[in-house]
């Protein structure tokens, strides 16, 4: 069997290993009562009105299934599906539990943490074209400057969590233990791919991602 043969097989297989797990969370969400999160917006006043209501579980089983299905897409998709869709989301949920609701503030970090990732590409991307140059991208050389900037951005997101955990405790509802590990888990996934990224190890990245993401949704499947 050729090398990339054996490459795509080891990827089908991921992606049905995760498939799998996506249905398991769905199964094990939907047997527990709705674990819902409003969504609220002012809306020509000063009363925040309910637009809409997140199953952070379902969310974080729908984060899996994209999981198993950028397995299965051809490979110049895959960077489009996964990490594109799958860390905004993380993040977005992530910021739910921790109290945020207003609309904008919410469709904002997911559009941040969007960002932040689309200049991750633009860094991986340039490393590509630069180790086909024979520049030596692989060995970690080279511009990052595009990295830094999605950190920069991809950062924000971070901390308006940040501050609504340290707001919470303020005004004396801190959040609970269970959503401060999530939250931490998530963030340490984050960090992760980011360092792996700037090393130029793609498949380190996309370990970190799949392992990270997969066990914050089973954390919050099962404990929120």
């Amino acid at each position: 069997m050729s090398r990339a043969a054996g490459s795509e097989r080891a990827r089908r297989g991921a992606g049905t290993a995760f498939a799998l797990q996506a249905v398991v969370l769905v199964v094990v969400a939907g047997a527990q009562d709705p674990a819902l999160r409003p969504v609220t917006a002012a809306l020509g006043g000063d009363t925040a009105q309910l637009v809409s209501r997140v199953d952070v579980g379902i969310a974080f089983a729908v984060v899996a299934a994209l999981l198993a299905l950028a397995r299965f897409v051809p490979p110049r998709w895959t960077a489009w599906v996964d990490p594109l869709l799958t860390s905004p989301i993380a993040v977005f949920v992530v910021a739910e539990l921790n109290g945020v609701r207003d609309v904008g503030a919410l469709v904002g970090i997911y559009a941040l943490a969007s960002a932040g990732v689309l200049f991750g590409m633009v860094q991986a991307v340039s490393a590509r074209e630069r180790a086909v140059a024979g520049a030596g991208a692989g060995s970690g050389t080279g511009s990052r400057r595009a990295l830094g900037y999605g950190a920069a951005v991809g950062i924000v997101p971070w901390g308006i969590v940040a501050f609504h955990q340290v707001g919470a405790g303020i005004v004396g509802s801190p959040v609970c233990v269970t959503i401060v590990l999530i939250t931490l888990l998530a963030l340490a996934t984050a960090i992760g791919e980011f360092v792996a990224v700037w090393r130029g190890s793609a498949i380190v990245a996309t370990s970190v991602r799949l392992v990270g993401l997969s066990a914050v949704a089973w954390v919050v499947v099962a404990a929120v």
